[in-house]
Order: structure tokens, then C-alpha cells, then sequence
């Protein structure tokens, strides 16, 4: 089969995926990103034979360092890869004396969170410490967090929550006030703004996603950010391995080699090291979707707005998301938390959108402090009010590039039809 067929054969496949997804008003959580040129460039690394980290995760690297204006991003298997390998270096050897963290250390972060943000801490001999959220945005609650400072808080552990930005200057504030390390969990809201800076450049570290279902995908994948050319460094070898060829500082690699001549370059081993690597595969998968990211995130904009103008006629009984000045949300899924009242439930809500193939699910993993790993391990928690709220009657439904004006009057009219029972 000659490359033209292949490539009709790859649209082909897609078109159909496409419009199995949409099939009889089926409205899904997230749809295919890539293309068929996307499929092609991420096979053509089959084809050279070498699909593991190459040329390939460089490139998309070189995107992301100039879409967000960072001096590093440093491409692993997952977000949840890139909260581990953190937090592991800043409990390591090899952290700065000014960011070192030692066992028993506590980070400050949100209750309404996804597990891989809160394990990494658990796993490193952290104590996380849980903070309420504010309802609508889904962020932490920055006049919560002063008081939730104690001898042993060392870091806050932020998490943009589904295309949204914290409350940056606040946090910044409270960083320098206390001494504070601020890392971003940023796996949701890749794009986003405050104050027209971009979401995951304000902490020193950060991480981002590229998992199937996000903005943009590489299946699966991750990036850690950082402007510390330092730590950017040692990422780079712990991730592979360990291996010297990964670090990029002509003077370091040249000690390490003057330092062990007898060993050979090519397989030298400097660092203690992972494998979480990224593969080529996952990256050509990925690099031309960078390039639409900004259309991307426009149409997820529009769709938002349109979908609160028209739901806003039921903010009686839901709490709907909402634009906050200074932040240019990258909106990733539409949030709803049911208000409690006696007409219904948010069983009864997501029971009749899932009758019309409108599918939803909780808000990222809810209150995390009712989740079943955390009770083994210790934690801290302030009161979760809104968390609580979150987790019994929040859910989401899809809000992607693919969902035009016919699918959100669907999804208005599905409403309409809901209430229209409700309240007769």
C-alpha cells in the first residue's frame, strides 16, 4: 500500500471514529485531537526506526519552551510523572539548599484534586495538607491558606483546575511572605493566563499534560517546566535513566567525563535515574497540534460562553463556571454543582443527561480526602465545606473544539427539558 492509500485508509479510520462519537446526539467527555497528518509523522518514527526519545521530543520541547516563554520543558510519560520526579528532586541530593525538602515537610494543596497530584507528596515523605476551593472556578481558596501555614509548611502544591488560573498574585505573595516553594500542577489548563502571563510560568517548577483526553494529545505524556536551567538539567538525565547524554551543560558533562575516564561516555551514568521517558511516537503524535492549540482553546472559549448564557437562567438550582477578570481560561470541561434543594438531585440531573447521551462525570476525582488511598497515609485537612459540595453534587460534561453550535443547543434543550419536568 503506497503512502496516498495509507493516508486515505488514516481519514478514513478518523472521519469514522469521529461520527461514531456524535452518533444519535451522543455527546462525549473529549473527542480525537490528532489528524491524519498527526497519525502519519507519528508512524514515519516507526519507519526510521528509532521510535523512542529523540529528535522528535527536542522538537516539541522547542514548541512548548516558545508557546509559553520558558527557558525549559522537559517532555516525560505522564503529568503524574512530572509531580513525582518534582517533588523527588526537591527531596534529593540534588536540590538547592534553599528548596530542600526533608521528611515529614508539608505542602499545601487543594482538596478538589487529581490522585497523581497528591500521591507524589505521599510517596516523597510529604504531608499533604488539604485546602477548601472555592465553588465555580474549582481553585484554592487563597483566604484559606494563611492560616493553614505552620513551622513545617514548606511548599504550595497549586492545581489550575480544568482550564482555569489561581489567584497568582496572592499565592506569590503568600510564597515570598513565608518563604514558600510554589510548584503548579497545570496538567489541566495548558494556554491559560493571569494577568497575561501564562499558567505553569509563575512557580518553579510546573507540570503539564498531554494525556488523551486533554487540549491537546500525545495519548500519553507529560512536561515538567522550569526557568532553573540547573534543575532542567538534571530532569533531563534523571528521566533517562540517569544517563550523562541527556545533560546538555558542556562544563558538567566534561567534569563527569574528566572525573571517570575509565568509563565509557556513551553509557555513563551520573544521576540516579527513571525511566519515564517519552518516545518519538508520542511527540510527532503531538507537534502539530501546538500549532493549533491557540484555535483549540478559541473554540472551547466560544462553547463556554454560549453554554452559560444558556444555563444561566437555571443558576436557582446550579452553580455554573464563570469568567473572573485577569484570567484567560484555557476551558477544558464544563463544571456544574448541583445546589441542594428539594426538586432534585444531581442523581436525577446526571441520570437524564446520560438518557440523552450527554456523558458527564465527577469534577477531576472530587474531595480527595474521601478517596480510599488517602486514609492509609497520613494528611492534613482544614474544614472542605465546598469540597464536600463538590464531591456529592458536582459533574462535568464535555467542552472540546468539536462542539458547535448544534451539539450545545442539544445540550441547552436537554436542560430545558429537565427543568421543563422538574418544576411543573
Amino acid at each position: 500500500m503506497n503512502q496516498k492509500n495509507i493516508k486515505f485508509e488514516i481519514k478514513k479510520k478518523l472521519n469514522y471514529l469521529d461520527s461514531k462519537s456524535f452518533a444519535n446526539n451522543n455527546l462525549p467527555l473529549s473527542i480525537i485531537q490528532y489528524d491524519t497528518k498527526d497519525v502519519l509523522n507519528s508512524l514515519n518514527t516507526l519507519l526510521r526506526g528509532w521510535p523512542t526519545i529523540g529528535k522528535e521530543v527536542s522538537n516539541v520541547e522547542k514548541k512548548i519552551e516558545k508557546y509559553l516563554k520558558i527557558k525549559n520543558a522537559i517532555m516525560l510519560n505522564s503529568g503524574g510523572s512530572a509531580n513525582f520526579l518534582i517533588l523527588y528532586l526537591l527531596r534529593s541530593i540534588y536540590a538547592k539548599k534553599k528548596h530542600k525538602l526533608s521528611e515529614g515537610d508539608e505542602i499545601l494543596t487543594p482538596a478538589v484534586t487529581w490522585s497523581t497530584t497528591v500521591s507524589p507528596i505521599i510517596q516523597n515523605g510529604l504531608v499533604p495538607v488539604l485546602i477548601d476551593v472555592n465553588l465555580s472556578t474549582y481553585d484554592i481558596n487563597v483566604n484559606l491558606i494563611e492560616k493553614s501555614i505552620t513551622k513545617k509548611t514548606k511548599a504550595i502544591m497549586v492545581v489550575n483546575p480544568l482550564g482555569h488560573v489561581c489567584d497568582m498574585g496572592k499565592i506569590l505573595q503568600l510564597c515570598k511572605k513565608y518563604n514558600l516553594i510554589l510548584i503548579e500542577d497545570n496538567c489541566e489548563s495548558i494556554g491559560a493566563k493571569f494577568n497575561n502571563k501564562y499558567s505553569g510560568t509563575f512557580g518553579i517548577f510546573s507540570s503539564i499534560s498531554m494525556y488523551q483526553s486533554h487540549h491537546i494529545s500525545s495519548v500519553e505524556g507529560g512536561m515538567i517546566l522550569t526557568d532553573d536551567n540547573y534543575y532542567a538539567d538534571i530532569l533531563r538525565s534523571i528521566r533517562a535513566n540517569g544517563w550523562l547524554r541527556e545533560v546538555r551543560n558542556t562544563k558538567t558533562r566534561k567534569n563527569f567525563i574528566k572525573s571517570n575516564p575509565e568509563l565509557e561516555e556513551s553509557f555513563m551514568f551520573p544521576y540516579i535515574g527513571f525511566n519515564f521517558k517519552p518516545t518519538d511516537m508520542s511527540a510527532a503524535l503531538v507537534s502539530n497540534q501546538i500549532n493549533k492549540l491557540n484555535k483549540f482553546i478559541n473554540k472551547r472559549t466560544f462553547a463556554a460562553k454560549k453554554l452559560i448564557n444558556l444555563l444561566k437562567q437555571y443558576e436557582k438550582f446550579l452553580i455554573l463556571p464563570s469568567f473572573v477578570n485577569k484570567i484567560k481560561n484555557s476551558w477544558f470541561t464544563f463544571p456544574i454543582v448541583v445546589k441542594p434543594n428539594k426538586k432534585f438531585s444531581k442523581k436525577d440531573l446526571v441520570k437524564f443527561l446520560s438518557d440523552k447521551n450527554i456523558a458527564n462525570r465527577p469534577i477531576i476525582a472530587g474531595n480527595i480526602a474521601d478517596q480510599p488511598f488517602l486514609k492509609k497515609f497520613k494528611y492534613k485537612k482544614g474544614n472542605l465545606k465546598n469540597s464536600d459540595l463538590v464531591m456529592k453534587n458536582g459533574f462535568f460534561i464535555g467542552l472540546h473544539h468539536k462542539l458547535d453550535n448544534k451539539k450545545i443547543n442539544y445540550i441547552s434543550r436537554t436542560f430545558d427539558n429537565f427543568f421543563n419536568k422538574i418544576t411543573k
